[in-house]
């Protein structure tokens, strides 16, 4: 395995990691860059009932690119499945989740996470709270 792929996964297992701590059942789709016919996310991650889906890209800098193939391939998996897409994205010091329904297109189709994008991305606990916030019901969702 060469170095940066060896560092992708890292990073992935990483990830996971982070979220089986925070109660998440987690699974890794190891061959998810590769030219698969059906493309998945990285990782699939599941709490009572909800889907998270995430697509991790490590830089050392700067913006992270997609390739038009596999987001769309990823964007059918999430469609698919009913989870919430993400673009995880791993810096220097530096982890973020983007909802994919954030990312922007560039004019060639392909599609583009910029340093805005990734400053305002969720760190693992704002991911986290968001997904169980979506778990809690009021009162009067029982009735």
């Amino acid at each position: 395995m060469n170095s940066r792929k060896a560092k992708g996964s890292n990073v992935e297992r990483q990830v996971l990691s982070l979220l089986r701590d925070r109660g998440f059942a987690v699974v890794r789709a190891p061959a998810s860059g590769s030219k698969r016919k059906d493309p998945a996310p990285d990782i699939i991650a599941l709490k009572l009932g909800q889907i998270v889906l995430i697509e991790m890209k490590s830089r050392k800098q700067g913006k992270v690119y997609i390739t038009r193939e596999q987001a769309e391939g990823i964007a059918e998996f999430a469609r698919k499945s009913g989870g919430e897409l993400f673009i995880g994205v791993k810096l220097p010091r530096l982890l973020k989740f983007v909802p994919f329904s954030k990312v922007k297109r560039t004019e060639g189709g392909n599609y583009v996470v910029d340093e805005e994008l990734i400053e305002e991305g969720l760190d693992i606990d704002e991911l986290t709270r968001y997904v169980e916030a979506k778990i809690s019901k009021t009162l009067d969702s029982f009735f």
